[in-house]
C-alpha cells in the first residue's frame, strides 16, 4: 500500500513538472515564433534601420514602444492604443507576396523588382525584391498614405542595402 502511494504521488509529481516545463516550453516557443525573446528588439536588424522619430514621421503620431515582428524578421514600431504602427521585414525572396485582389492595388515597376503598393488592413502595405531578399513595409495610423507606404518601402530599400555586405 505504501509503495503503491509513493508510486502514484511520484507519478503525478512527474505529471506537474511535465506540465510546468511543457507551459514554459510553450511561451518560450510563442516569443521566438513573434521573434520578441527579451532584448532580441536591440539586436534585429530591422528595429535598427528606423528611429523612434523616423518611425513617428511615417505612422503619424509619436512611437511609444518597438518589438519584433514577422517570427523575428521584421519589426513593429506602436504608437499604443492601436492608433498605429510601423512594420518593416526583411525575408528571402521566395516569400514576397504580391496582393494583386486587394483594394488600392498598384504595380511598382519604377520601384523595384515586383513591386507594389495595396490598402492594408486600415492602413497601406508595399514590398518588393530586393536581389535574394524580399522588403515589405505596412504603416497606418494618421500618416499613412499611399505615399506614404511608398516613400517609406524606397527608404527601407535604401537602408537595408547599406547593411548588407558588398
Amino acid at each position: 500500500m505504501i509503495r503503491t502511494s509513493m508510486v502514484l504521488l511520484s507519478l503525478l509529481l512527474a505529471s506537474a513538472t511535465l506540465h510546468a516545463q511543457g507551459k514554459a516550453a510553450a511561451e518560450k516557443e510563442a516569443r521566438v515564433l513573434k521573434g520578441d525573446d527579451k532584448g532580441a528588439a536591440a539586436n534585429n536588424p530591422q528595429c535598427k534601420l528606423f528611429s523612434f522619430a523616423e518611425a513617428s514621421r511615417y505612422i503619424g503620431a509619436s512611437v511609444k514602444s518597438v518589438e519584433n515582428a514577422a517570427m523575428g524578421f521584421g519589426c513593429q514600431w506602436l504608437v499604443g492604443g492601436g492608433d498605429g504602427a510601423m512594420i518593416v521585414s526583411v525575408v528571402p525572396a521566395r516569400y514576397h507576396e504580391v496582393p494583386k485582389l486587394a483594394k488600392g492595388f498598384k504595380n511598382l515597376p519604377d520601384v523595384g523588382v515586383r513591386a507594389f503598393v495595396a490598402l492594408e488592413l486600415g492602413g497601406w502595405a508595399a514590398g518588393s525584391i530586393v536581389g535574394a531578399k524580399a522588403i515589405r513595409v505596412s504603416v497606418d495610423g494618421k500618416g499613412a498614405s499611399e505615399s506614404t507606404a511608398v516613400e517609406l518601402l524606397k527608404e527601407a530599400m535604401k537602408r537595408h542595402a547599406a547593411t548588407v555586405p558588398k
